[in-house]
């Protein structure tokens, strides 16, 4: 009989770890993460899942730190991979909220960036200095996704003041896997620092869908109503974000 594969999730930690099973003809129950930190998991047939999730949070602590370590590293190469290709010279372009923005670079004794009609303006001392460009923006960008995830966040949050779930601890950080991530228990959601590159419809889908993780902290079918039930066109969207490939 031929393998078969299947993605799941599990919570270890109050951090979702998705996991590919993949069901064959082996004795044990094995783990191996990849260097992207994708976590796998093969197991013989007649393994209930209960059992493999009962291993996997046994070795929850290896995991998490694989896991963790891989998203770090691709930070690291993702960061020095753009330092390298941006200039930040005028015709060049950002993208923001789904829409491309032309660099306007501007001499100036008072340095800021900002948003004007269709363009980013970069007031500089030194319009050559490529890196004092991008310590400038790189700190006007964070200032910027934690602006723009608050309040969506709080726009999704007033839809769950029925549920009486506490307005929590959002984190912006950069992830190789994951869109967004929520620990129900601490009361913690992290978001994607690139999904500030998508349209903001993407990132109301993923704010909901880590608040509705408050409420049942799996993807079982009575988390899928209650996303049906808060956002009927949470599936349009998530196909829009699925695919823009270009950030994946």
């Amino acid at each position: 009989m031929a393998d078969n594969s299947e993605m799941r999730a599990i919570i270890l930690d109050d951090t979702e770890i998705r996991y590919e099973l993949t069901r064959k003809s082996v004795k044990n129950v094995n783990l191996r993460i990849d260097a992207a930190g994708n976590v796998k998991v093969s197991a013989s047939r007649c393994v209930p899942v209960d059992y493999i999730e009962g291993f996997l949070r046994e070795k929850q602590a290896l995991i998490l730190t694989a896991v963790r370590r891989a998203e770090e590293n691709s930070r690291r190469q993702c960061e020095k991979g753009l330092q390298t290709a941006r200039q930040y010279v005028d015709g060049e372009n950002l993208i923001l909220l789904g829409d491309r923005y032309e660099v306007k670079v501007v001499i100036s004794g008072i340095e800021r960036i900002y948003l004007d009609d269709g363009a980013i303006c970069f007031h500089v001392k030194n319009p050559d200095d490529t890196r004092h460009k991008e310590l400038l923006y790189e700190k006007w960008l964070k200032a910027y996704q934690h602006e723009v995830y608050e309040e969506i966040c709080r726009q999704i949050h007033k839809q769950f003041l029925q549920y009486k779930v506490a307005y929590p601890e959002i984190k912006v950080r950069r992830m190789t896997s994951r869109w967004g991530s929520c620990r129900p228990y601490k009361g913690i959601i992290t978001l994607n620092s690139r999904l500030i590159e998508t349209p903001r419809c993407c990132i109301e889908y993923v704010v909901m869908h880590e608040f509705c993780h408050f409420i049942h902290p799996d993807h079982s079918a009575a988390f899928h109503a209650l996303m049906t039930r808060m956002m009927p066109d949470w599936k349009q969207r998530k196909q829009i974000l699925n695919a823009i490939t270009e950030w994946n």
